[in-house]
């Protein structure tokens, strides 16, 4: 008889390395506290902190500040060179198999790339512009031969302030670079993506309608039972406010107005809990509970896991997998797999491979005159139209609406003149979509 399968599935939100001096370490201290410290921001008074020679506030706070300034948490990756060494030894075979699951397979990566733009202060020294990150990651993939792995979407909005260590949770206030980010992936590296992990962990209603027109799968609730993290900077669920979604790793559809509710959408949202953070991490009692609704339900579940490619991964790993395979060797009735995030999805949802094949999403496109024809010739779009990548002759990556044809969404259109681009300024087109198994299809057209 099949055992059900718990899906291990690794997401890197991939943000490349990142520098905090001590001032700015100790400014995001009393941020995130709430309380000012009154101290020098020096390496001694850091350690004296760490060590809780001061009792702050009251004990409560003094927990927080604990967790806050925990050494493992500020062992961060200065720059690419560190980066690099951590991958050069985590990525090999040697080191995956390390980690072996119910069917002897090693270790699986999901990267999930940011693009840090849009920001006029950088105070942390992150690597700036345009598939600056996700052209190292890329590289680094082809370079040793990587196929397991998967590259995936990861965005930071765009905070007032424009500084690019201030969290934000606006895709409408950062709709110019958020379609800068997707056409230029589109056009200059031919990728489209599929799966979400939230930038902060945060959905918004805008970014919640912006994920239903293109990607099938998200991996980013961290609904918890006790979810007050009491921190400053999270207050009223400011950020990863996942109150009242499932928390039980059962899959589930959101609701138009609120993310957080099963609802009607199409998008298929996983849960996915921290490893090694100061709040909603992975734990013993949460894996128990992936496998008892495997046991129960008979199906397979969908555990996300996930950290940050600028703290050392290996570190997290082995403690993670240590509580697996505690937690394992007590479900003898269950198996467990390291996954790539696309096949977790279609296997919890339920999809067979027979029907993933037969209907996956494919499209002509053709340039007549100055009109760009898509002809959808098998499968459905996921959302209600492709996307649209455009470079002109001038270095101008835009996007916009297609125009629709008749009902039954098969037919789209796009017209190059006066009142868009004159078809003379157009250098490249690219259109690309996913339908609901996260299969893509990418088209393109240099004129």
């Amino acid at each position: 008889m099949t055992k059900p399968i718990v899906h291990i599935v690794h997401h890197v939100d991939t943000e490349g390395p990142m520098r905090e001096p001590l001032d700015e370490l100790f400014e995001r201290i009393e941020n995130t506290l709430g309380h000012a410290l009154k101290l020098e921001p020096t390496k001694e008074n850091l350690l004296k902190l760490q060590s809780l020679e001061f009792v702050f506030i009251n004990n409560e706070i003094n927990q927080l500040l604990k967790k806050l300034i925990d050494p493992k948490l500020l062992s961060f990756k200065n720059n690419w060179d560190e980066v690099d060494e951590m991958l050069n030894r985590i990525l090999i075979p040697s080191y995956r198999n390390k980690f072996k699951d119910s069917f002897g397979k090693g270790w699986i990566y999901n990267w999930h790339l940011l693009d840090h733009v849009g920001f006029e202060t950088n105070p942390r020294y992150r690597i700036l512009g345009y598939g600056a990150i996700f052209n190292l990651y890329n590289d680094k993939l082809k370079n040793l031969k990587i196929e397991e792995d998967s590259l995936q979407w990861h965005f930071h909005p765009i905070p007032f302030n424009k500084a690019a260590h201030t969290s934000a949770i606006s895709y409408m206030n950062s709709a110019h670079e958020l379609q800068q980010v997707m056409c230029r992936r589109l056009i200059d590296s031919n990728w489209f993506p599929v799966v979400n992990r939230a930038g902060f962990h945060t959905v918004r209603p805008d970014s919640n309608w912006w994920l239903e027109q293109w990607l099938p799968f998200d991996a980013s609730n961290q609904a918890m039972n006790n979810d007050n993290t009491g921190f400053n900077d999270n207050i009223n669920g400011r950020f990863g406010d996942w109150r009242g979604a499932p928390d039980d790793w059962s899959l589930y559809n959101p609701d138009y107005n609120d993310w957080r509710k099963k609802g009607n959408m199409n998008r298929t949202i996983a849960r996915c809990l921290n490893m090694n953070t100061r709040f909603r991490n992975i734990d013993g009692k949460e894996l128990q509970k992936a496998f008892n609704l495997a046991n129960s339900s008979g199906k397979d579940v969908y555990v996300g896991i996930t950290n940050h490619d600028f703290r050392e991964m290996s570190i997290e790993m082995v403690s993670f997998y240590e509580v697996l395979k505690q937690v394992a060797s007590e479900n003898k009735t269950v198996d467990y797999s390291f996954s790539d995030t696309i096949t977790a999805f279609r296997k919890c949802i339920g999809f067979s491979n027979e029907e993933i094949s037969k209907y996956k999403i494919n499209f002509d496109i053709e340039l007549r005159n100055n009109t760009l024809n898509v002809s959808i010739n098998n499968g459905d779009l996921f959302g209600p139209q492709p996307f649209i990548g455009i470079l002109t002759k001038d270095g101008r990556y835009l996007t916009d609406n297609f125009n629709f044809g008749e009902i039954g969404n098969k037919q789209f259109y796009y017209t190059f003149d006066f009142l868009t681009v004159p078809i003379q300024n157009v250098k490249t087109i690219a259109v690309a979509s996913n339908d609901k198994y996260g299969n893509s299809c990418i088209k393109r057209i240099d004129v």
